[in-house]
């Protein structure tokens, strides 16, 4: 009976957090094509099996801690699940984009060509949700470049998890998404780092991206596959107005959902730590949000930070990375996030779960921030040393 009545409290607490997180941001749904309803294309629909089973892992890891009496409800390498997992499944890419954050590691994976093969991918999706993972999200390098994609799509057990992809957009043709349908991706993001479409092409050392992009989103929406944007920001989006003028392009894209990351020192970016939020800036990138929350004639505005609230409760918002995700590199590296540098061991080596173990007891990660810990230089001194890339 006690154990009983304390599974409902707790999920009671979870479905607080969900309404004080999604509800009070004046749009706790994003409606799909087929009538469903999801909070973001991040999370499972509401009653789907991956949904039921997200839920059940909650309550399991929040019982560990009130059995272990920890109310602040975290403690390192306990009673946390993965539910979310992104894998760079390919380093192949062909855009130079000036803030990528995967440019240090994807020319050292193409120099000892030490990307993992179709099989290692397979194993380790298999290994994700083993860890109870309920979205797993395929990036890159670029996706789509990775000739067994579909294959991959369909490792993912539609009764265990979601997968969504992130692109650039450009080789969403019809063959590729029809591929991407059959196989059963949940959703499609394409990135875009300006509404100027001559601006986004050359950030992206790719002429004539920006309109491909835009014509890949539409044969996915064409198709039934939800889409979304994703692009980042910094100091100068966030000054110059240009962040407001990228909600009227997702309007005029049709897409349901834009995905904002902060800029991080990370990548072709590691030795711009200018590039960081101020904690004002920060506040005012989640008073973007809200606002256009409110704004019916706009897609859902999400924020990477939001995830850790509804699975902890222990911050208004915060740092996802090794607290529910965790990123697997195109080589078998495993970081806690896609634009942490430093790996905490290698799944040719070491089992998944073994390091999720490593990486969720290590000091630097087990408390929570509400902050991307990434954005703190003392953090970053400490994980890197005097090397950002390491």
């Amino acid at each position: 009976m006690a154990d009983r009545n304390l599974k409902r409290e707790i999920f009671r607490k979870f479905l607080r957090n969900s309404r004080e997180t999604y509800v009070l941001d004046s749009k706790p749904f994003v409606e799909l094509p087929d009538g469903r309803r999801v909070f973001s294309l991040v999370t499972p629909p509401p009653k789907s099996a991956p949904a039921r089973r997200r839920v059940r892992q909650i309550i399991r890891d929040q019982m560990v801690l009130y059995q272990k009496k920890v109310f602040s409800n975290v403690i390192p390498g306990v009673a946390r699940t993965p539910h979310a997992a992104t894998l760079a499944i390919c380093y192949e890419c062909q855009c130079v984009c000036e803030h990528c954050s995967a440019a240090l590691i994807q020319e050292e994976v193409r120099q000892k060509k030490s990307a993992l093969t179709l099989a290692e991918l397979l194993s380790a999706i298999d290994e994700v949700l083993g860890l109870g993972t309920t979205c797993v999200i395929f990036t890159g390098g670029e996706p789509l470049l990775h000739p067994d994609l579909p294959e991959l799509i369909r490792a993912v057990n539609p009764d265990k998890a979601i997968c969504t992809l992130f692109t650039n957009g450009e080789f969403l043709n019809d063959k590729r998404v029809g591929e991407l349908k059959a196989a059963g991706i949940f959703g499609v993001y394409v990135s875009f780092d300006s509404p100027d479409s001559g601006e986004h092409d050359r950030n992206r050392g790719r002429a004539g991206l920006f309109l491909k992009a835009a014509e890949g989103l539409k044969r996915c929406q064409e198709a039934g596959i939800p889409t979304g944007l994703s692009t980042f920001v910094d100091r100068s989006r966030l000054q110059d107005g240009s962040l407001h003028r990228m909600m009227e392009l997702a309007r005029n894209l049709g897409v349901l959902e834009v995905f904002l990351f902060d800029a991080i020192p990370a990548g072709r970016l590691a030795e711009h730590a200018s590039c960081v939020l101020t904690d004002e800036e920060a506040r005012a990138v989640q008073s973007f949000r809200e606002d256009y929350n409110k704004k019916p004639e706009f897609p859902r505005v999400i924020h990477q930070s939001i995830f850790s609230n509804i699975s902890y409760g222990c911050v208004a918002e915060g740092c996802p990375a090794a607290m529910v995700q965790f990123h697997l590199r195109a080589n078998g590296d495993m970081t806690p996030c896609d634009f942490t540098a430093r790996s905490f061991g290698n799944i040719r080596e070491k089992s998944l779960k073994q390091i999720w173990k490593e990486m969720t007891e290590h000091p630097l990660y087990a408390n929570a921030s509400a902050r991307c810990r990434l954005s703190d230089a003392k953090f970053r001194e400490s994980l890197y040393g005097s090397d950002p890339g390491k």
